[in-house]
């Protein structure tokens, strides 16, 4: 198998784009775990804080499932699937989790960043809370 992913293709995962024309420009790769892993080198030893915080701003706020829609599009059918226990939630914990967004953003200069695969609503405000 041999896996060449496109500077567009790793645009929708990471919109970093110093991190998605390095990766790219490293295949093509044997195996999805070979991208995995030089994915992660490059995020991790060779994009800049500058290039994680314009990953950020283009990543969904947690809880914002209308937001998701409008605004991201390939995206946000992947971060609608991994927030996709967020969408049951009560309209007062999807409420909090906007109200506590706001203020992690306003104290951090970000927004909340979250792995919320298999995370309830509930887990992922308490999360933010405790940040």
């Amino acid at each position: 198998m041999s896996l060449a992913p496109s500077t567009s293709a790793l645009l929708e995962c990471c919109s970093c784009r110093a991190f998605a024309e390095a990766v790219a420009a490293r295949g093509p790769y044997g195996s999805v775990d070979d991208l995995i892993s030089a994915a992660r080198t490059v995020w991790w030893h060779e994009t800049s804080v500058l290039g994680w915080l314009e990953a950020f701003a283009a990543h969904p706020r947690i809880g914002d499932l209308e937001g998701l829609r409008k605004k991201f599009g390939a995206f946000a059918d992947m971060s609608k699937g991994e927030q996709a226990a967020a969408g049951g939630a009560a309209d007062t914990t999807l409420q909090s989790l906007a109200d506590w967004n706001r203020k992690y953003e306003d104290r951090f200069g970000h927004i909340f960043i979250i792995c919320a695969a298999g995370k309830s609503a509930e887990e992922m405000l308490a999360a933010v809370q405790q940040r």
